[in-house]
């Protein structure tokens, strides 16, 4: 059985994460809108949702739903 601490909050699409799977422009946008509360621009939504569903198959998801 895996030890509970260390698996805790392990599979988590954080901040770093997003920096290493986002094209870096769409990240710095992202980041300026959890910031500043800029508006998300439809395109960084979208290849934030297509870079979270790729992430989540390959951790062995088989659901997957997000919410902006």
């Amino acid at each position: 059985m895996p030890n509970v601490p260390e698996l805790f909050g392990s599979m988590v699409f954080n901040q770093k994460v997003m920096q290493e799977r986002l094209p870096k422009e769409t990240f710095k946008a992202l980041k300026k809108t959890l910031e500043d509360g800029t508006p998300l621009e439809l395109d960084v939504a979208n290849q934030v949702a297509h870079a979270m569903k790729e992430w989540a198959l390959e951790k062995g998801a088989t659901h997957y739903t997000h919410w902006f």
